[in-house]
């Protein structure tokens, strides 16, 4: 356990919250991008709608401070796993290495994202339409195997963390991997209303100007 201004809580709580936080950022990020990939079927539009373009650079950008400061959650716990036993090599553990193997893949897709993000913007234009979905799907991978990992690890068949302080009980977990899902979605909702109707209003100036 640790404790930082009076507020206490276990180091295991407060990684599984980061990435929590994480896949909430990104489901923003997949739905501004949907919008004007797929529905839309203009994927610059995310560049040129000014609300599309805040909401997404600044989710995004959220989603991969989380990512880093998660300290690429699973991947953390296979170093301490190896190096100092903390926590616990589970080689045949299945909760332990499905959150521990394919962390290294998420990795890839993180980072290259973030890459052509900042270093090669227009080539972002070519593959956001797959690349955008794959994030979403890393990200989503990453938090509901960080949950599982995290929550049977907090049984006292398994009692390698307290229990959660801060995070719903162990009999709530299916409603706990839903919350950043439902509240990434209702974020998006008002967002996408408003990029709609700036979007309209674009249309609607177009079309005055060509009468005239």
């Amino acid at each position: 356990m640790a404790s930082t201004g009076g507020i206490t809580y276990s180091v295991a709580e407060f990684n599984t919250i980061v990435t929590m936080l994480g896949c909430l950022c990104a489901t923003v990020q997949l739905y501004t991008g949907w919008y004007s990939a797929y529905y839309k079927k203009k994927i610059a539009l995310i560049k040129t709608n000014d609300i599309l373009f805040r909401t997404h650079r600044a989710f995004g950008g959220f989603a991969t401070t989380l990512y880093f400061l998660g300290l690429f959650a699973g991947l953390t716990g296979f170093i301490g796993a190896l190096i100092f036993n903390i926590p616990p090599f589970e080689g045949t553990d299945l909760s332990f290495m499905v959150h521990v193997w394919p962390s290294f893949a998420v990795m890839i897709v993180i980072i290259w994202k973030t890459y052509i993000s900042y270093f090669r913007k227009p080539s972002i234009y070519k593959k956001g339409k797959w690349l955008g979905i794959a994030t979403f799907l890393a990200w989503a991978f990453t938090w509901i195997s960080s949950a599982f990992s995290y929550y049977l690890r907090t049984l006292p068949s398994n009692p390698q963390h307290p229990s959660p302080t801060y995070l719903l009980p162990f009999d709530l977990l299916w409603l706990q991997i839903l919350i950043p899902f439902l509240i990434g979605t209702l974020i998006s909702y008002f967002v996408l209303q408003t990029a709609h109707k700036l979007e309209l209003r674009k249309e609607q100036s177009s079309m005055k100007k060509a009468e005239k």
